[in-house]
């Protein structure tokens, strides 16, 4: 949804909540990269953990955001021009209701919610306040993944009628040690499939079309934690087309790949991590689309690229220079295809998409 004010701000005014790994190590570093940005607060549970990573980032004293405990202080206090909502779960659709109802534009963390009636919430306040809501699935901004959009949507490989998207790795407490969090069921709401394939199941959708049904299954395989550490489903789309999305807190070294057939070629994309092979039918590489063509588009060692075009996008977005991407009608689509899985491996029955509102 476009800004109230589409004029072009001098700098954007913005409050991070949550100091977790995934604020210090890529949203924060990200947003400051953005000229037109300034992050002015950051708000934790505790407010030694925001102090220490505001003192981490900003050594010195110039600049330094204020530090908070409470998310309500902190929007009265600072009034910002934008919020990012990077906290557990559970917080995502109560913090971003409350910053966009006080006036803010807002980027929150995937999964948008744990629920799709949360995230339609969400959408819904958006929409009534006539705010930016973006959603930090940044792998849209990858850039093997923009090339395979860009081949499927050209045409390179024909039609497309298959898609597998795996995303995999050892788990949160490998990358995060101490966020408990990621796997207490009252909190996080789901596990890998929430937390990876909500990832992957955006790429899908976002490459193949709108999703028509989705049949999963999900388990607790290799760790002993409340929410499930592996999981698989099939989406069926509206063209036609058949897909197949994975997830795993259980697989190192970790994946991440993507593979796509269609009637005149196909995509090979992760093996190994950010190769690509884009061919057609007869094994030559599809016109635009080699190997080397598309990897001196981005440099793959830069991981926190896709993170610095996000937050480019949402400060554009803010001031009315670009559309909006993900968005949050692109964050609800994800957590239905997720919230389908869980109900398809609870009934062992198929999931029919959109999920009914009175569900």
């Amino acid at each position: 949804m476009p800004p109230r004010t589409p004029h072009r701000l001098k700098a954007v005014r913005i409050a991070i909540a949550g100091a977790g790994a995934i604020t210090e190590r890529a949203h924060i570093p990200a947003l400051r990269s953005v000229a037109d940005a300034q992050i002015v607060a950051i708000q934790s549970r505790t407010a030694d953990k925001a102090e220490r990573v505001a003192r981490a980032i900003w050594p010195g004293d110039a600049g330094r955001p204020k530090v908070y405990s409470d998310f309500d202080e902190m929007l009265a206090r600072e009034r910002p021009d934008a919020v990012g909502i990077f906290t557990p779960n559970h917080l995502h659709c109560e913090f971003t209701v409350k910053a966009l109802s006080a006036g803010a534009h807002v980027l929150v963390e995937k999964p948008m919610a744990p629920t799709a009636a949360a995230a339609r919430e969400m959408v819904d306040a958006a929409a009534k306040a006539r705010r930016v809501l973006m959603v930090a699935m940044q792998q849209r901004f990858g850039g093997v993944e923009r090339a395979i959009k860009d081949a499927v949507t050209s045409g390179a490989i024909g039609r497309p009628h298959f898609i597998r998207a795996r995303l995999s790795h050892g788990g949160p407490e490998s990358w995060a040690p101490g966020q408990k969090w990621f796997t207490t069921a009252s909190e996080a709401g789901g596990g890998a499939m929430l937390d990876l394939g909500v990832h992957v199941a955006d790429l899908a959708i976002w490459i193949m079309g709108e999703a028509d049904s989705v049949s999963g299954q999900v388990g607790i395989l290799a760790k002993q934690i409340e929410v499930e550490d592996t999981g698989a489903m099939i989406i069926h789309f509206k063209s036609g087309a058949i897909g197949v999305v994975e997830a795993s807190w259980s697989s190192m070294p970790p994946l991440s790949a993507i593979e796509i057939y269609g009637d005149e070629g196909r995509v090979m994309a992760g093996y190994p991590r950010q190769d690509i092979s884009i061919l057609k039918a007869d094994g030559s590489p599809a016109p635009g689309f080699s190997r080397d063509e598309v990897m001196s588009r981005f440099d793959p060692r830069d991981r926190l690229a896709p993170f610095r075009e996000l937050a480019a996008n949402f400060v554009g977005a803010i001031q009315g220079r670009v559309k909006p991407s993900p968005d949050g009608n692109d964050g609800l689509r994800a957590v239905e295809a997720i919230e389908a899985c869980y109900r398809s491996s609870r009934s062992g029955t198929r999931i029919k998409l959109p999920l009914d509102r009175a569900q």
